[in-house]
């Protein structure tokens, strides 16, 4: 997807969980206080019970809800055991005015998924 590799800065920037397979990461409706980078394994998206995406290694998810302060719009459930390293909002907003590339692989994994999310209807 992006040429731009964030893993090991989102590392250093959050802290990384590890979620076993089957677990859900946060919930449609959440409130969205934080984002995620996933460091490997698998995570779906899903909304109504339809997968609408999947996010591998290096793909973020979880941002828009801190972009616009809505709810979350889709559940992220874990299809294979996977470690995500979690960025809250306050370092989200640092990183987007602070660090080169970030705000570049913001929009790039934003139109990812758009452009997904369009093939699919």
């Amino acid at each position: 997807m992006t040429d731009i590799d964030m893993r090991a800065f989102a590392k250093g920037a959050g802290v990384t969980v590890k979620f076993p397979a089957g677990a859900v990461i946060f919930n449609q409706g959440d409130v969205g206080d934080c984002m995620y980078v996933v460091q490997s394994g698998v995570v779906e998206m899903v909304i109504h019970d339809k997968v609408v995406d999947v996010c591998g290694a290096n793909e973020a998810m979880g941002f828009m809800s801190i972009i616009d302060g809505q709810q979350r719009t889709s559940t992220a459930r874990v299809r294979e055991s996977a470690e995500v390293t979690i960025i809250d909002k306050r370092k989200f907003r640092f990183m987007v005015d602070e660090i080169p590339n970030f705000a570049q692989y913001i929009m790039e994994c934003m139109a990812h998924r758009i452009r997904g999310m369009g093939a699919k209807i």
